[in-house]
């Protein structure tokens, strides 16, 4: 199955990144919501599972949930912080539009992803470099690892964190060996204009 990774701005103006994970990797650039719906209804519903960096609270208020608690250790913001307001109200209408029609969609935390798996650095080039990848942005980065977490889940590698008001996706400790496993640099593609080419549980 194939599954699509959105690293989400909380505004049309600010790039998001997104990452298509298949049997090779494709990453771009995008900026408003129709660029977004329209790289993710190319695929049927059936065959993609999206994994979006965003709060999905479940009724479009913001507020702080369990799933925030849990993860503010690995740096997870509050919804409820200035700036991050407007994220939670874009990422409600447009997950609501995409399972409206649909499609499986789940929250992830990349920066998670990256420290459970042993692959972090606040410089984005670095652990990059570490995948053996090519990106020429954080956004594209996170991204990548929004549709790797995403993988992780649909194997049972991973596992969710949170409760009714919302759960998080993060992968499962003992699966840090997986940046062993995966052909990073087989098959990528880059696009857009900045670039150059299930478990229920809390984390230990």
């Amino acid at each position: 199955m194939i599954t699509v990774g959105v690293d989400l701005a909380a505004k049309e103006s600010n790039p998001t990144g997104i990452c298509v994970l298949d049997d090779k990797i494709v990453v771009e650039t995008v900026y408003t919501d129709r660029e977004i719906v329209e790289r993710i209804y190319g695929y049927k519903t059936g065959e993609c599972l999206v994994a979006v960096d965003a709060p999905l609270v479940s009724d479009g208020v913001a507020k702080v949930r369990l799933a925030d608690r849990l993860l503010k250790k690995y740096g997870a913001l509050p919804p409820t912080m200035r700036g991050m307001r407007s994220l939670v109200s874009r990422a409600f209408n447009i997950v609501r539009d995409m399972r409206g029609r649909g499609y499986r969609v789940v929250e992830v935390f990349p920066i998670a992803s990256a420290k459970i798996l042993g692959i972090y650095d606040k410089d984005y080039r670095v652990v990059a470099k570490k995948l053996e990848i090519k990106i020429s942005s954080k956004h594209e980065l996170d991204a990548y690892l929004c549709a790797l977490t995403g993988k992780l889940f649909l194997e049972g590698k991973a596992m969710t964190v949170g409760d009714d008001d919302g759960k998080v996706v993060v992968p499962l400790k003992e699966w840090r060996y997986v940046v062993d496993q995966v052909p990073w640099n087989s098959g990528c593609t880059f696009r857009g204009d900045e670039t150059t080419s299930g478990i229920r549980g809390t984390v230990a």
